[in-house]
């Protein structure tokens, strides 16, 4: 819907110059009720000792093939001189 929005222009400029803001602020509040209600979930904390090797190998390499994958789109889309 807000791709419709802003493709067809419906939003006046002012508008869609605090597109960033707004979007930065909804991320921000996604990740801090996704971290509250990790956090309150009695049955994660209490396996977390278990599950956190894991976790963090599932993470990093979650980074790191993103990383990879974007330095690859780079390298492919604009060959080196």
């Amino acid at each position: 819907m807000g791709f419709a929005v802003a493709r067809l222009n419906l939003l006046p400029n002012t508008w869609s110059k605090r597109v960033g803001v707004v979007g930065h602020l909804a991320l921000v509040l996604l990740l801090f009720s996704m971290g509250f209600s990790l956090g309150a979930n009695s049955e994660l904390t209490s396996a977390l000792p278990s599950l956190g090797l894991k976790a963090l190998v599932l993470s990093l390499s979650t980074i790191l093939g993103s990383v990879f994958l974007v330095w690859f789109v780079t390298r492919v889309r604009r060959p080196a001189k």
